[in-house]
């Protein structure tokens, strides 16, 4: 695979790789993904605060979108047209809110691209080879013995998701979000259990970052709307 984003996503994670072999060792190449990581959030942490803000907002708004509800409660299509109107109008719709998702779409997509390609640029991939605790990072839970160092490995990334999960599931239910919200969590969960251990990593650590993220800018920093 000779695509330009791939390319360049091979030359940063082999260069960084390098840089942190002297500390991590064979697990240098998982490090890196670790931090690059953490660098795509660092970059959209603006959006983080434009989404609180779009939040607080939205909180603003409760009480007059109570009131349509409780207008239009024989009819709830007009009452959901309603309140998706008022939203509109007051700038506060789920495009803000989806935002630092869909920006990090493109960063996800590229690095499962990079450990789902055997060759990069006409020559062999070698980061397929690299590994975690025994286990290479191109592959899925799926490719070993379960019972032996491969299976303990995705135990263990998997075992973390889960209990990230958890703490962000009891988080939006404890700010009174929607049942089928409050279950978001776990689609990354799911998710992880099909793509390669590189790709596992890296919806990992976004989501240890988006949990420790919210409990820093959101329940911390920022008060409540007044």
């Amino acid at each position: 695979m000779s695509v330009l984003p791939v390319s360049l996503a091979y030359s940063l994670v082999e260069s960084t790789s390098t840089l942190l072999d002297p500390v991590f060792g064979g697990a240098a190449t998982a490090a890196a993904i670790v931090l690059a990581t953490a660098l795509v959030r660092l970059l959209l942490v603006p959006l983080t605060f434009r989404q609180i803000a779009v939040e607080r907002r939205r909180a603003r708004l409760a009480p007059r979108v109570s009131t349509l509800r409780a207008t239009h409660r024989h009819d709830p299509v007009r009452a959901a047209s309603e309140v998706a109107a008022l939203y509109r109008t007051e700038g506060v719709g789920a495009l803000p809110t989806l935002l630092p998702l869909v920006v990090q779409a493109p960063f996800f997509l590229t690095l499962y691209s990079l450990f789902s390609t055997s060759t990069v640029d006409g020559t062999p991939n070698a980061l397929l080879g690299r590994e975690l605790g025994g286990v290479p990072l191109g592959d899925h839970w799926h490719d070993g013995a379960l019972l032996g160092v491969h299976g303990l490995v995705f135990v263990v990334v998997l075992g973390l998701f889960v209990l990230t999960a958890i703490v962000a599931a009891r988080r939006l239910r404890r700010l009174g979000q929607p049942t089928w919200l409050a279950l978001t969590p776990y689609v990354a969960v799911v998710f992880a259990v099909t793509v390669p251990l590189a790709a596992a990593l890296y919806l990992l650590t976004s989501t240890v970052w988006t949990t420790l993220e919210n409990a820093v800018l959101r329940d911390r920093l920022v008060s409540p709307p007044t």
